[in-house]
């Protein structure tokens, strides 16, 4: 206890006139503001990695069955549907067609990709309707739903007319031609995804395949899973009981590519902040040692009390973890401090583009762990060298200072 008390007051009055240093300010600060700052982007990291899969999973399924590559649409098959809803952890089974066709407005053109859904389960999705509603069948014309975004690219709005083109061709009198439908738009929705709501329509599953002359075939099944995280086990689950030439997988296979990306990016940002708190670091051993030079009387005198070697090394151990416990305290609370003001005062909004309108931000314990157990450890070895230096200084030499 008598250490400690010691290796504070040499922390506070740290120069030779036993005053407050200004170096161990700036030890302090150095610490703060690197913890604080990787603290505080893996948490807003995180947080954007989080909404990302929020609103990805929002829109896609979390396992897909369908054909395998270069297989064409399957025959929609009741007695594998309610073994697929038999399967742990499953929540929903729909099927689904899905195909790529060219979307005709008033004025332009473009390529969007249909989803052909049962219309029980419209109302079901977790869309939300921002003008108009669902598509039914008791509409005297065909409807569809457009994503906002496609909708806006279009200008088109509810009860404008647009027309489908497939490529997939049926023969007629004059041979092999494309199929063209007008739809009635009955609403527009939002799924919370930007390239989502930018590509897809939806519309009844009864109504896509009389329009791709597919009676009774779909492309494959979407399945819902709860909790998030055992997708891949059911989809080995699932790939055990289907038939040969169908497949299933996992939004974990499918995005791969991006959330892996997302990873890879927090490592790296992981380590190169490293390097910030690893040279923060440094300050507490350049303290130390200037602390150590204007200590030698103050070590002399300790010395002969009867202060041993061991002794005089413990309290610049004390000293260099006291300085760098209250750097970290200070990166926690800077980052508390911006944790609150983003979550709660911040009103700066980001573009459509991005996955979450404001900055999303995420804290997991597990990474301030980390984060804080590996600064605690630098610290630690930043105070041998200096610690060492003082207990080896003579006696004779620190008195006669």
């Amino acid at each position: 206890m008598v250490l400690r008390w010691i290796a504070w007051r040499f922390m506070l009055k740290g120069t030779e006139r036993g005053t407050f240093s200004a170096m161990t300010l700036f030890a302090w600060l150095a610490i703060g503001v690197g913890a604080g700052a990787m603290s505080s982007l893996l948490s807003v990291m995180y947080g954007f990695e989080g909404a990302l899969k929020e609103k990805v999973l929002n829109a896609y399924p979390h396992v897909l069955v369908q054909a395998a590559a270069g297989s064409g649409p399957i025959n929609q098959n009741s007695e594998l549907e309610k073994k697929l809803i038999e399967e742990p952890f499953v929540q929903k089974v729909m099927p689904f067609i899905q195909n790529e066709m060219i979307l005709k407005g008033p004025s332009r053109s473009l390529g969007a990709v249909v989803w052909g859904i049962p219309l029980s389960a419209l109302s079901h999705l977790k869309f939300k309707i921002q003008e108009g509603v669902w598509p039914t069948l008791e509409d005297p014309s065909l409807s569809v739903a457009l994503g906002s975004e496609l909708a806006q690219r279009l200008g088109i709005f509810v009860a404008d007319k647009v027309n489908l083109i497939s490529p997939v061709a049926r023969s007629g009198a004059l041979g092999l031609l494309p199929q063209s439908q007008t739809f009635l738009v009955s609403g527009v929705f939002a799924s919370g995804h930007y390239e989502f709501d930018e590509q897809y329509l939806l519309l009844p599953l009864e109504d896509a395949q009389d329009f791709l002359g597919m009676p009774q075939q779909i492309t494959g099944w979407q399945v819902w899973v709860e909790p998030l995280e055992k997708s891949s086990e059911v989809a080995k689950n699932i790939q055990k009981v289907l038939p040969a030439g169908l497949e299933a997988k996992s939004w974990e296979s499918f995005n791969s590519a991006l959330f892996q990306s997302l990873k890879l990016e927090q490592y790296s940002m992981f380590l190169i902040l490293s390097f910030a708190i690893l040279i923060a670091v440094m300050n507490i051993v350049i303290t130390l040692t200037m602390n150590v030079a204007h200590k030698k009387k103050n070590i002399g005198i300790l010395r002969s009390f009867g202060a041993t070697t061991l002794d005089i090394r413990r309290i610049f151990l004390w000293q260099g973890g006291l300085m760098g416990g209250v750097g970290l305290a200070l990166g926690a609370t800077l980052t508390f401090l911006f944790v609150v003001y983003v979550k709660y005062f911040s009103a700066y909004q980001l573009p459509e583009i991005y996955y979450d309108r404001t900055i999303p931000v995420e804290l997991r314990p597990f990474s301030f762990l980390v984060i804080y157990s590996v600064a605690t450890l630098l610290i630690y070895l930043a105070t041998l060298y200096p610690a060492s230096q003082a207990s080896k200084l003579s006696v004779i030499e620190a008195v006669r200072e």
